[in-house]
């Protein structure tokens, strides 16, 4: 995570689609089925960003995995935008 003075450009470059899981996640939910079927489906100059109440770092780091880059930036106490795209 790093604060927006660090933004990287591809975050501005990109094509975004927002998710808003923090209803689905206070539901009870989880939202990483639906991040990973978006993700995989991106192309170059897409990207794809959910929005959660915290830091959601397995899912980061499972994306990561899966060869994306990612970059979080946190909006406010339970506020969290999370980016990805294909490197």
């Amino acid at each position: 995570m790093t604060d927006a003075a660090q933004r990287p450009a591809w975050v501005d470059q990109s094509e975004v689609e927002i998710f808003d899981a923090r209803e689905t996640i206070e539901s009870g939910g989880h939202p990483l089925p639906r991040v990973f079927s978006a993700v995989d489906k991106l192309g170059a100059g897409q990207a794809y960003a959910i929005v959660t109440p915290f830091l959601p770092a397995p899912m980061i780091d499972k994306i990561r995995a899966k060869g994306f880059r990612t970059w979080t930036e946190k909006k406010g106490p339970e506020k969290f935008v999370t980016y990805f795209a294909l490197e």
